[in-house]
């Protein structure tokens, strides 16, 4: 008969443990070799997008009234300053026809011109002030100083 007896063959400790050591070594190569070679997993999901904020309801929050519509639109082509006390603008109201305002004049009904600035205006709708500024020009046919 034939006997195998292995405890006769890794009797030395140092063998036993080159043995251990070379397998631990193979198993550690496999696992990285796992790791590295399985797909990447899916990232989480996008989060929804925020809603629109309505923005209507914040120029109620102190009792004025918002813009009623285009016929507001108050678009500005031009300044003419004397002084600080003593100025008038060039107003589009509405898409209708330039005018000139001085300082405390009306442009419509419900909105005074209140002050005249370097590049822009202050516009006045009861007890909400608006600053409008000039539009950028590339360029410009007249320079008033």
């Amino acid at each position: 008969m034939l006997r195998i007896n292995v405890s006769h063959r890794f009797t030395s400790l140092p063998t036993l443990g080159s043995v251990a050591a070379i397998a631990l070594f193979v198993a550690v190569i496999a696992w990285w070799a796992h790791v590295f070679t399985a797909s990447a997993p899916a990232g989480p999901a996008q989060p929804a997008a925020p809603a629109a904020l309505d923005t209507a309801a914040g120029g109620t929050l102190f009792g004025s009234q918002p813009d009623q519509g285009p016929h507001d639109a108050v678009q500005l082509l031009g300044i003419l300053s004397f002084d600080a006390h003593h100025g008038a603008a060039i107003v589009s109201i509405g898409g209708a026809p330039a005018r000139v305002v001085r300082v405390s004049g009306k442009l419509n009904d419900s909105t005074t011109l209140a002050e005249v600035r370097a590049h822009s205006i202050v516009v006045k709708r009861g007890s909400l002030q608006r600053e409008i500024a000039l539009p950028a020009v590339d360029n410009a046919d007249g320079y008033v100083r």
